[in-house]
């Protein structure tokens, strides 16, 4: 995972210094556009995978959404990147990996995945009923190693068990996607640690 965060790294110093050359010349818009299509892009590619990675990788990831932040806004290096990344409406890299789990557990739970991961996601069936039937919670099997806590079952079945069930319920895909980038924002984007790169 090192070697590919690595490259991901790698690809996008090199194009967001030549964004950065013609920056001056370009609107706000264009800039956007143009980041979300070669930055965000990549570092949203496969995102998925980076569940349970270390910290240093997601640190590393962060400080290039936050130069890519401070490129369209502007922004003097030693800015906080908190609230550009608010006013951009984008989720740190963290929380873009969740979120990217938990749309495809979406997905799986209403049959729109592949095969293989709708077999991977099982609703949890207690032995005797302890909480109201419809509580939408998927069963986390035992694992012994971290390795088999990253695995598609076990994490997506973690994350979607601890949204708000106002999420777990939603009714269609584009309805879920903006409340659960809702629910991010609001319990995330605030207490971002890594704020300073």
């Amino acid at each position: 995972m090192k070697k590919q965060v690595s490259q991901t790294i790698s690809a996008c110093s090199f194009y967001l210094r030549n964004i950065n050359q013609i920056s001056r010349f370009l609107p706000r818009p264009t800039k956007e556009r143009v980041v979300n299509a070669i930055i965000t892009s990549r570092l949203d590619y496969c995102n998925a995978l980076l569940y349970g990675t270390s910290a240093i990788n997601i640190a590393r990831l962060q400080r290039i959404q936050n130069t890519a932040a401070r490129l369209i806004t502007r922004s003097p290096r030693g800015d906080s990147a908190t609230p550009l990344l608010r006013e951009l409406h984008w989720l740190p890299i963290v929380c873009r990996v969740d979120f990217k789990l938990l749309v495809f557990t979406y997905k799986a739970m209403h049959n729109d995945a592949p095969v293989y991961l709708c077999e991977l996601v099982c609703p949890y069936q207690p032995t005797r009923t302890l909480r109201p039937a419809n509580n939408n919670m998927l069963q986390v099997k035992r694992t012994r190693t971290k390795a088999g806590d990253c695995s598609f079952a076990i994490a997506a079945a973690s994350l979607w068990n601890n949204l708000p069930t106002v999420i777990k319920t939603c009714d269609n895909l584009t309805s879920y996607k903006c409340l659960l980038k809702t629910h991010f924002f609001v319990s995330h984007i605030s207490v971002i640690r890594h704020e300073h790169y």
